[in-house]
């Protein structure tokens, strides 16, 4: 890929959905800082706050800790990692598919204990061209 990083933020949240806000709105002012258009940062911003939607209501329902975002600008895509508490690997992997259809990569991988890390990417230009 040999894309340099740009930018980097982590974040900590509590799983509370009132939240939410605070996670599109960065995704938000990352995608236009980066050049996003609107309909794809649109795209990114809710897909980021569906994922972290469905992670939230696992963590508190288990009384797990928090999730932790990780968000990675490069030449070419944003990456945003988020991490749960704990949640079904089925259930996410779910969620997973349907988030496919307003990001360009979703991957879901077991990061020990209950854990999982869902790394999505959205390209500034569409794959392939």
């Amino acid at each position: 890929m040999g894309s340099d990083k740009r930018i980097a933020v982590a974040l900590a949240l509590t799983p509370d959905p009132d939240l939410l806000p605070v996670v599109e709105g960065l995704v938000g002012g990352l995608a236009e800082q980066m050049g996003f258009p609107e309909s794809q940062r649109l795209n990114l911003q809710q897909g980021v706050e569906q994922a972290c939607r469905g992670l939230m209501v696992a963590a508190a329902g288990d009384g797990e800790g928090d999730l932790r975002l990780d968000f990675a600008g490069f030449a070419d895509r944003l990456e945003v990692t988020v991490e749960d508490g704990g949640q079904s690997e089925q259930a996410v992997e779910a969620d997973a598919y349907r988030l496919t259809q307003l990001l360009d990569r979703v991957s879901v991988e077991e990061i020990g204990e209950g854990h999982l890390r869902m790394t999505l990417t959205k390209y500034l230009s569409p794959v392939g061209s």
